[in-house]
């Protein structure tokens, strides 16, 4: 949900038409390699200038991280990795292989699914045939770090137990939690600090896992920030002389692994999700009558990130569509018509945007008639767009993409999909019918980018055409196609 846990995409290099002769490569060279598509179907990896490249060729390859690894596959399939040399780093095996990079450092995960003996009490035996399965499927993981080959993980695990990944939190730029464990990167290694995190926060603070009692943590303290923090759905208020019960706050109909609302037992202050970073007030300050009327039909609690401000929904049943009406609250119990939070948002367990909603985004010279909305998603690091589904009339649902800025389409509804290829730069993907073809677009400059239109268009670049299986890559901000 928050931004600074979002990691941006680079995207790749571009070059001009075709490779020269390769030229000699000195050891630790920076040379931005991109992979290369040759008339054969093969790939090589050349510069941007086309003066070097590297000898191998390839059946499959993707782009450098900018710490100098690659992936790159044979005809068989199998996976491997080489360095900014061109040097097999991890030789080609039948394993699956991804790599995370961390900037400072690189994490490389294997992954090899096989079968495993298992003995006699877990056999999986069929009541209605005479058929014993007496193996299971295992799943052999590695996580290590390739500039100091120091291995973070190595075990086997039983396929349906493999929660495993190589997504990163960072608390800081020495921090990260990684599968629960807090790490300090140092000396292009990563030390354990501490395991079972539940919860990364902003500003260098987490939250444990634990059954019960709950503490908040700072990386910068050995002491916890808050300890004995347990769970509630009820918040009680004082308004001059009568206290406000707001009671069924937050509920779900499957319950968070850290409740949304916390109580400290020591003060009575009460801290609330996403960031657990101030205390609700206590008491109210300042109110209408009618704000003290909407307060108590309140049911959603959200603390605004780096803001003295709290968020307070109230479902609207009078809505044919999912809504909340809100209202606000800062830190010192002065309840507000109105605020100005930039770059918060709030999602539902899917993904989509319950605040700020529709009325807040979009006016009312913005849907001619017979236009209603439906889903609405924010796109990351763009700071003010969403793609909002439109159905018009007895027209089947198009996308639009909306600026909260200049309220104003950016790109009017009237697009099947339009994918989000890097949203800081404002590139998308777009396909016009059902079935049809992608074309680029950069919506900072409002034009279609290259000439080309493809099946599929991913993020880091690689496409493939319709009816064809070999892909290759393109630059997703010119449309230079690497190939050929």
């Amino acid at each position: 949900m928050i931004k600074s846990l979002l990691v941006s995409i680079t995207a790749m290099l571009c070059m001009n038409a075709c490779a020269q002769e390769p030229t000699s490569i000195k050891k630790n060279a920076a040379a931005k390699w991109v992979p290369f598509q040759t008339k054969n179907k093969q790939f090589v990896y050349v510069d941007s200038t086309f003066n070097k490249k590297l000898p191998q060729q390839f059946y499959w390859a993707q782009p450098f991280t900018s710490t100098g690894y690659a992936l790159v596959a044979n005809e068989k399939d199998q996976m491997g990795i080489i360095n900014s040399q061109g040097e097999f780093i991890e030789n080609y095996s039948e394993a699956q292989v991804e790599l995370l990079d961390l900037g400072q450092l690189t994490l490389a995960m294997k992954r090899q699914e096989y079968d495993k003996n298992l003995p006699f009490w877990k056999w999986d035996w069929n009541i209605l045939s005479s058929y014993i399965k007496k193996t299971g499927t295992y799943v052999k993981l590695e996580i290590r770090v390739l500039e100091s080959n120091q291995v973070l993980l190595k075990k086997d695990i039983p396929y349906d137990e493999n929660e495993y990944n190589l997504v990163t939190y960072p608390l800081d730029a020495k921090h990260l939690v990684l599968n629960g464990n807090l790490y300090l990167i140092k000396d292009q290694r990563l030390k354990k600090i501490e395991g079972d995190i539940e919860m990364p926060l902003e500003n260098g603070r987490y939250i444990p896992a634990s059954t019960d009692s709950f503490t908040i943590h700072d990386i910068q303290s050995k002491k916890p920030l808050l300890s004995n923090l347990t769970g509630l759905d009820k918040i009680e208020l004082l308004w001059k002389n009568e206290t406000i019960l707001l009671d069924s706050i937050n509920q779900e109909r499957f319950s968070p692994t850290i409740p949304k609302l916390l109580k400290d037992h020591k003060t009575g202050s009460i801290y609330a999700f996403p960031q657990y970073d101030k205390a609700f007030p206590k008491q109210i300050k300042q109110a209408t009558a009618a704000q003290i009327a909407f307060l108590k039909e309140i049911s959603l609690v959200y603390s605004v990130t780096n803001s003295p401000y709290f968020i307070l929904g109230r479902f609207n049943n009078d809505h044919a569509v999912w809504a909340y009406d809100w209202l606000y609250i800062d830190k010192d119990g002065n309840l507000l018509d109105s605020i100005k939070a930039p770059n918060f948002y709030i999602l539902d367990q899917v993904g989509n945007l319950v605040w700020p909603d529709k009325l807040m985004l979009l006016p009312a010279n913005a849907l001619e008639k017979n236009w209603k909305t439906g889903k609405i998603k924010y796109v990351y690091s763009s700071e003010d767009l969403y793609l909002i589904d439109v159905k018009r009339g007895d027209l089947e649902p198009t996308k639009g993409l909306w600026n909260a800025v200049t309220k104003a389409w950016d790109i009017k509804p009237g697009f099947e999909h339009i994918e989000i290829l890097d949203g800081e730069r404002q590139i998308f993907a777009l396909q016009e019918h059902k079935d049809g073809l992608y074309t680029l677009y950069n919506n900072k400059t409002k034009q279609h980018v290259g000439n080309k239109s493809y099946m599929t268009i991913n993020p880091n670049g690689w496409v493939k055409h319709k009816n064809q299986d070999n892909g290759y890559f393109i630059d997703i901000v010119t449309g230079q196609e690497y190939k050929e």
